[in-house]
């Protein structure tokens, strides 16, 4: 087949095989027959569950969720090649829209399209830490206990084992225990930590940011 004179081999898209399914079963099906493809250490595999994701979405689906502000284009690569917001909820519930926040804004007649529908893999940030962004009850509370998190530089997993506890406790406050994974931090053991919520207690802002040192999963 033809290729665009912009595109340039890498190795990865001109070998791809296109495979169609149309439930969930079949989905699975071609999952499980490529799944050494997809866990290969140094295989192609992230970049084929993103391809995955834009062609289940559609391009042009992708391209319509993606907003542009004065002469912008928004992609789904960010700088320093870092995977953009658009990126992320396109893998989370699948569009890729680029705010965290839950529905349509309007800001002076522009409108600002965020979360559409609870995800099994919800989203914390750190950025919301810092007071800079809001992150939906959408992407606080999926369905399943587990979030990525969103820290300066990296994305890591907080998540539980105990799906129970963890819903009985987002109603009625008290303890829960949660796991946290960070591929980056060359962890030697598992990070548990113990969580009290007092779901009538005001939020704890950050008093002084050049003096708090307390780490975001802390607060």
């Amino acid at each position: 087949s033809m290729r665009s004179a912009e595109f340039r081999p890498d190795g990865v898209t001109e070998c791809l095989i296109l495979y169609q399914a149309s439930s969930r079963d079949e989905l699975l099906s071609v999952v499980f027959s490529c799944i050494d493809d997809f866990q290969a250490e140094e295989g192609a595999g992230v970049p084929m569950a993103l391809y995955s994701a834009v062609l289940s979405r559609g391009i042009s689906g992708v391209s319509a969720d993606m907003e542009a502000f004065e002469g912008c284009t928004a992609k789904l690569m960010g700088a320093h090649d870092y995977c953009s917001q658009e990126m992320v909820n396109l893998l989370l519930v699948g569009r890729a829209v680029p705010n965290v926040f839950d529905g349509v804004k309007d800001l002076d007649g522009m409108k600002l399209t965020g979360i559409h529908k609870q995800g099994r893999v919800g989203l914390l940030s750190l950025f919301e830490h810092y007071g800079s962004m809001e992150v939906g009850a959408l992407l606080k509370a999926p369905t399943e206990p587990v979030w990525v998190v969103c820290s300066e530089s990296h994305f890591s997993v907080l998540f539980s084992t105990d799906k129970a506890t963890v819903h009985a406790v987002s109603q009625r406050g008290g303890t829960m225990d949660l796991w946290y994974y960070d591929e980056l931090a060359k962890q030697d053991a598992p990070i548990k930590l113990t969580v009290t919520w007092d779901k009538d207690a005001e939020p704890l802002g950050i008093q002084d940011f050049d003096k708090d040192l307390t780490p975001p999963l802390e607060h």
